[in-house]
């Protein structure tokens, strides 16, 4: 807002770099009446001074953060990229500065130049490399490529002083860049995949200790194939860290977006968190489901394991289970009765795992505990819990009782009906008289 202040400020930082890059070099031969100054080298060398405008390229960090906001790529492939797009820089520019040495030593000089071992190639061509801006720039982008990459063919090489001095500071820059790009690439590299790589350490340990205690084969490959299958399980484990560092906001509606598919099947949340979205209470309700997600605790249990956790609300979130003579895939949810108090009116809660299974669970009382904090954002939240623990309690009371007596019933027949065959098959006393 200060003008005197922007002033000063640009003459310290680009005054310099943006006058020294639109002085009229070419001019100056021009206007010289000197012969010597017309074909003064120095001046050629001066027209290089303009690409130093180029350093406003180092302003355009605003450009990179809105690329950062859309790049959905991870940050070593983006490393990657950028060292591959510097080593192309680099080598244009030393291409360019190769073919500069034509300049700086003209055929009129009567001194030997790189392009004149091309005169007797270019023979029978009708175009030759002197002649072809085209075949002199891929030429000197060849004779660069392979004194970056320390190839060095030897085919292409300097014939005098000035092409000497250039070809000097080329291998010195191309040296120094090849060494620095080449690190930092197989650094990337080395830690391209973290996860990966605690992932295979984990593997090599649990296969010395295999060795070690000497477990039998079909063990082995049983926990083999359990840390394999616990792969995914380990880096959802550092999504939650993520999501642990996001702001309120953006945890409810990430929650919101993952957990949509489990929330559908427990009748309770769907209704509260409908009624909540009726009547624009959405984002109160949100915070108690991302309680409830961040509450979850995940548990992998390998092929044949067998387990259940009481008054508990699980989702399988991969694998196939059985559980009460039932066969649950990935996003059922069971265990939906864990908000009742009486062991008596709950489900059976062994499960047996049919395969490789990933169990989220909420204990009862941590449900009840989130239930408390937030009843007073979410009021009627704690009357909704208590009014579906009595409908529920109610609706299991009433099966409990029909089954008991289902099972009397039956009872009551089978002993008639064992008391009138024994009456039929007895034998009459008056016919044993007779």
């Amino acid at each position: 807002q200060n003008p005197k202040k922007i002033a000063i400020h640009y003459l310290k930082t680009w005054f310099v770099i943006d006058f020294i890059s639109v002085l009229p070099f070419d001019l100056v031969g021009l206007l010289s009446e000197s012969d010597e100054m017309k074909k003064m080298k120095a001046l050629k060398v001066f027209r290089l001074l303009r690409l130093l405008k180029l350093l406003r390229v180092l302003k355009a960090s605003r450009l990179f953060r809105r690329f950062e906001i859309r790049m959905t790529i991870t940050y070593g492939t983006f490393a990657l990229i950028k060292f591959f797009c510097i080593l192309l820089l680099i080598t244009h520019w030393l291409a360019n500065l190769w073919a500069l040495t034509l300049m700086l030593v003209e055929e009129e000089d009567g001194v030997p130049r790189w392009i004149d071992d091309f005169d007797e190639r270019d023979r029978d061509l009708a175009v030759s490399t002197r002649e072809s801006p085209m075949k002199l720039y891929m030429t000197c982008l060849y004779f660069t490529s392979y004194t970056i990459t320390s190839v060095g063919y030897g085919d292409i090489g300097p014939m005098n002083i000035v092409e000497t001095v250039v070809c000097t500071l080329m291998i010195l820059v191309s040296g120094i860049s090849w060494a620095v790009v080449l690190g930092q690439v197989c650094g990337t590299i080395a830690n391209l995949n973290k996860d990966e790589q605690v992932f295979r350490s984990t593997m090599d340990e649990l296969n010395l200790m295999m060795i070690d205690r000497v477990m039998p084969t079909k063990l082995r490959m049983r926990l083999r194939s359990f840390f394999l299958s616990n792969k995914l399980a380990q880096s959802r484990a550092r999504h939650m860290q993520v999501l642990d560092a996001m702001s309120p906001g953006l945890q409810r509606e990430v929650t919101m977006q993952i957990n949509r598919r489990w929330i559908q099947h427990v009748s309770f949340l769907e209704a509260v968190l409908r009624e909540a979205e009726m009547k624009g209470h959405r984002s109160r309700v949100h915070a108690f489901i991302v309680g409830i997600s961040m509450g979850l605790q995940t548990t992998c249990h390998a092929q044949d394991d067998v387990f259940g956790p009481v008054q508990s609300l699980c989702i399988l979130s991969r694998g196939l289970v059985s559980r009460n003579q039932r066969l649950h895939s990935a996003g059922a949810v069971f265990g939906v009765d864990f908000v009742l108090s009486t062991l008596g009116l709950l489900e059976p809660c062994e499960c047996w795992a049919l395969t490789y299974a990933e169990v989220m669970s909420l204990q009862r009382n941590r449900f009840f505990q989130l239930v408390e904090e937030h009843d007073s954002a979410c009021p009627g939240l704690k009357q909704k819990v208590r009014w579906f623990v009595c409908w529920l309690a109610t609706q299991r009371a009433i099966l409990q009782e029909a089954k008991k007596r289902q099972h009397r019933s039956r009872m009551n027949r089978s002993v008639n009906d064992i008391a009138t065959s024994s009456h039929v098959h007895s034998v009459p006393e008056d016919a044993l008289t007779i």
